[in-house]
């Protein structure tokens, strides 16, 4: 019985892991394309970026798990060595686009003015 609850705790950790990789590939294509439309900042070399940055991030995750999977590993240790690079390169684009910020148009106030939805509703029925 404990060998399932590990091989289910391992299998789990795998599927967080894919959520979590789904999360951050979603928050930095958000980004970018914004950043393509001038809405986020984003550094001018960021267009190039994201083209040359996937080929060292498939071959590390193929050579990986190849690896994992020829010396005979569990299935989860293969999956885990295919998504770690793609992991860690999703994270770090997602928290480097995240510091940079959106662009605000010039006058415009950064932050919403609360006082506002705070006033109580005149509206009755």
């Amino acid at each position: 019985m404990e060998r399932l609850t590990e091989h289910a705790a391992r299998t789990m950790h795998v599927w967080v892991a894919c959520g979590r990789l789904a999360a951050d590939i979603q928050s930095v294509m958000v980004m970018r394309l914004l950043g393509l439309g001038g809405v986020w900042r984003v550094d001018p070399a960021e267009t190039r970026a994201m083209v040359e940055e996937k080929l060292p991030a498939f071959t590390e995750a193929m050579v990986g798990g190849t690896l994992q999977a020829v010396a005979g590993r569990r299935p989860d240790e293969v999956a885990w060595a295919l998504i770690e690079p793609f992991s860690h390169k999703a994270r770090s684009n997602r928290q480097r686009l995240l510091q940079q910020g959106p662009r605000f148009p010039r006058g415009t106030r950064k932050t919403p003015n609360r006082s506002e939805d705070n006033e109580p509703d005149t509206d009755t029925a």
